[in-house]
């Protein structure tokens, strides 16, 4: 089950649920997406591709276990 609020974790410690939101014309998470990924308190490291990938990963593994 998801978390109600839409909020990310405060600490940055849970995977972004906001990787799941993508523009209908790309397919891709908007430029927001990045920039909130790569600040703090999450942080999150790679190129695009790599932070994206590895956030529906972490995800998928985080959420299969609720």
């Amino acid at each position: 089950m998801l978390p109600s609020g839409g909020a990310e974790s405060p600490d940055g410690s849970l995977p972004l649920l906001s990787a799941l939101v993508v523009l209908k014309d790309t397919g891709w998470p908007s430029t927001g997406f990045f920039k909130l990924a790569r600040r703090a308190p999450y942080k999150r490291q790679g190129d695009d591709v790599v932070l994206w990938t590895r956030e529906i990963e972490k995800l998928a593994e985080h959420y299969a276990t609720r």
